[in-house]
């Protein structure tokens, strides 16, 4: 059987499963993962497509895994609640439990496939990973191409859905406009990472989303970007969340593609 076929079957089908029973809240976030699969295994072979030299380097086959990575990089996800409630991602590694679930499939029990996906929700690419490390010289440029690839792909949907409803949500969540904190503004006027934990306002949470520019990888996806005017319509959603004109011109130093 074809495996893309049958990768979309089993993505239909634990969806499926997982959805039967469920409170309005959890289902709304299946039906969101579902969409977001599908949207990120587009946009992955968008990506690839327009960077004729990754493309023409890749066979076929490696191709295909490109693309199984993309259907499968959130499966993890569909069993990411317990009693009616979300799991966080500190309680749950959505990656490391797809990659658990691939390994025992001998259709998909790939190293290549498995590193993507196992890496494709941390900071950073970790090329110590065992999965990376028992490959052939060759095979780990496949595999690094094909993890940096899913990154920019998943992130390139995550982008997408922050312009049309993440930052909306925001504005109901916090209806109290407030500037940058002092620990945001202070990292952001230095350049620095802007720590989670140091987050306490509404514009301060566009920073986090507006920093994802700093982790793609390739020049189509940037394009990408550029042309959904993220980052200006970040700034523009940060000063309505409370931003001060003085945080504004901060933030445009600070995020550029």
């Amino acid at each position: 059987m074809n495996k893309i076929y049958l990768a979309t079957q089993i993505i239909g089908d634990t969806y499926s499963q997982q959805v039967i029973g469920q409170n309005a809240d959890i289902t709304v976030w299946l039906v969101h993962k579902l969409k977001h699969t599908f949207g990120v295994a587009h946009d992955i072979m968008d990506i690839l497509y327009k960077e004729k030299d990754i493309y023409n380097f890749l066979t076929d086959e490696e191709r295909e895994l490109v693309e199984l990575s993309a259907l499968f990089h959130d499966l993890g996800r569909f069993y990411q609640h317990k009693d009616g409630r979300h799991l966080s991602n500190s309680e749950f590694d959505h990656g490391q439990y797809a990659v658990d679930l691939l390994k025992e499939d001998s259709n998909f029990n790939n190293p290549i496939i498995l590193f993507a996906i196992g890496e494709h929700n941390k900071f950073a690419i970790n090329y110590d990973n065992p999965y990376y490390q028992q490959l052939s010289e060759h095979d780990k440029r496949v595999a690094e191409i094909t993890a940096k690839l899913l990154r920019d792909a998943d992130k390139l949907e995550n982008i997408k859905d922050v312009i049309y409803h993440g930052i909306p949500r925001l504005i109901h969540k916090f209806p109290s406009l407030e500037p940058l904190s002092e620990n945001v503004k202070l990292a952001v006027k230095n350049k620095k990472s802007v720590l989670r934990s140091d987050m306490k306002t509404s514009s301060d949470r566009v920073v986090d989303y507006l920093a994802w520019v700093y982790d793609i990888n390739y020049q189509s996806t940037k394009d990408s970007v550029k042309n959904l005017n993220f980052i200006e319509t970040g700034i523009k959603f940060a000063k309505l969340l409370g931003a001060t004109d003085e945080d504004c011109e901060l933030l445009k130093e600070y995020i550029r593609l």
